[in-house]
């Protein structure tokens, strides 16, 4: 159950970061952009460790950094959480 949930996680974290950069976002915001990208890097490292708790809340910490780039732009409700 906490595998299934960290791997969701880390799924919907990787497809946003997709969805930010093709938006342009990563580079206007890049300190941050890589900040998020660096937490997804270390989500996925955990989970192959079969560290779910920490998985997660790496993941936790990027969804923070990118939901902060999409509100300074005003486009937070425009992506599916």
């Amino acid at each position: 159950m906490q595998e299934e949930r960290a791997q969701k996680s880390l799924e919907k974290l990787e497809t946003k970061l997709k969805d930010i950069q093709n938006l342009g976002f990563s580079e206007k915001y890049s300190e941050i952009f890589e900040l998020a990208s660096q937490y997804t890097k270390d989500s996925r490292h955990y989970l192959k460790k079969g560290d779910h708790f920490s998985s997660f809340g790496c993941s936790d910490y990027a969804y923070g950094l990118l939901d902060a780039i999409l509100i300074i732009e005003g486009k937070k409700g425009e992506f599916p959480e």
